[in-house]
């Protein structure tokens, strides 16, 4: 459900800025800037779920399946329906090299651009995902306090020891911080820490871990970074503690069922339909509404047709390997 809000507030502080940027004033309240801070609560999900899942698995291998047929499949047709659509309808140019770059997931890591922007958090997902790994492999990922307050700890050090920064940049994301997803280790250590206290109960020593969390965010960012977490903080905790199941409808099931789909598909796409409904006299009214819905639609599309589909087959082609391996 969390998934599913967050995801269509991106594409709100997407599509109503550049309408209001790009192409004509929009008198409304722009959302702006106040998408990442959507992105931060996929962190802090992805923190949750990941470590959820390497207690229920059995080997580095299958963690790496799960988490393919999660990623892959639907990042693969949405980069690629996105390209056909924008050089074939738009009149964009193709990039071979970018493309293929981008098709591994990695290009960031490979220091190519991200053909859309908000492939982003990827990156910072991928870095996470592999550092589960390794910490799973060696068997630490139960010393989920010992590795938090390494973490975080390691990303208030390198806060501290960057270049003096003008007020409302980013730190510059060098590798270190590419490699442990420094700059977002508090989002991603709030949902470790919450699903460790959802399976032993809370404790002091882990309240003071997501003290510790609130505190590196402050090192990082400062007082915008104290105040978003506070928020996603608070949010977290109601939707784990059943706060918000007044929420939980089929709608916003759905919703959460599309939320990756959503986000993958919605930006370039959805930039260039509105484009070309202002070039044909559509009013802001109207045309925003519209690439919102051909977006959740779009996104449906792809997480039933697409997403759901190969999970399934990926994970059941899995299971009857390690089957007829058990056999053999």
């Amino acid at each position: 459900m969390l998934r599913g809000f967050a995801a269509l507030w991106v594409v709100l502080a997407h599509y109503v800025p550049h309408w209001n940027d790009r192409l004509e004033p929009v008198f409304v309240p722009i959302p702006n800037a106040f998408g990442i801070y959507a992105v931060q609560l996929f962190f802090v999900i992805s923190g949750f779920v990941i470590f959820m899942t390497l207690d229920r698995c059995r080997s580095v291998r299958e963690f790496a399946v799960l988490r393919f047929s999660r990623l892959y499949p639907t990042y693969w047709a949405t980069l690629i329906l996105a390209t056909l659509v924008s050089v074939s309808l738009f009149g964009e140019n193709f990039w071979l090299g970018g493309t293929m770059a981008n098709l591994t997931m990695f290009q960031e890591f490979l220091r190519f651009p991200h053909l859309d922007v908000v492939y982003w958090s990827l990156s910072l997902e991928l870095a996470f995902y592999l550092n589960a790994a390794w910490l799973f492999a060696l068997g630490w990922h139960r010393q989920v306090r010992w590795v938090v307050v390494v973490w975080l700890v390691g990303a208030g050090v390198w806060a501290l020891a960057l270049p003096v920064i003008a007020p409302g940049q980013e730190p510059v994301r060098d590798w270190l911080a590419l490699l442990f997803a420094l700059d977002f280790a508090p989002y991603f250590a709030i949902g470790v820490v919450f699903f460790d206290a959802m399976k032993h109960a809370w404790s002091p020593s882990r309240v003071g871990l997501i003290a510790l969390a609130v505190t590196a965010e402050f090192v990082i960012h400062g007082w915008s970074g104290l105040a978003v977490i506070a928020v996603i903080l608070s949010l977290f905790f109601a939707a784990t503690h059943g706060y918000l199941r007044f929420l939980v409808a089929k709608p916003t099931l759905w919703l959460g069922a599309i939320s990756y789909s959503l986000y993958l598909i919605h930006r370039n796409l959805g930039y260039q339909l509105l484009d070309w409904m202002h070039a044909h006299g559509v009013s802001v009214a109207l045309a925003i509404p519209i690439a919102i819905l051909s977006a959740l639609l779009l996104a449906t599309l792809l997480t039933y047709g697409i997403e759901r589909p190969a999970l399934a087959r990926i994970r059941s082609w899995y299971r009857a390997r390690e089957r007829d391996g058990a056999r053999q």
